[in-house]
């Protein structure tokens, strides 16, 4: 399920949105996914974008992924 993947210290980039990034997730806000690229931190919503995560080879949509982590991660069991 989409919703159990934890993107906190992956590479991704965006997909499908107005708002481009490419970097590692360095953490998460209920609403937005904080995005260090380059030398900067960037605020990517979630609701409005498609993430590319690399090393899994997905393509998640932000719907799945609104909300705390924590308590994404321990509904799916993750914790």
């Amino acid at each position: 399920m989409h919703s159990c993947i934890d993107l906190l210290g992956r590479e991704v980039s965006t997909y499908g949105c107005p708002y481009r990034a490419r970097g590692v997730v360095v953490g998460e806000t209920y609403n937005t996914f904080l995005i260090l690229v380059g030398n900067r931190v960037v605020a990517v919503p979630k609701r409005l974008c498609r993430f590319y995560v690399y090393d899994l080879g997905l393509l998640v949509r932000g719907t799945y992924l609104v909300g705390y982590r924590d308590r994404r991660l321990f509904n799916c069991g993750a914790f």
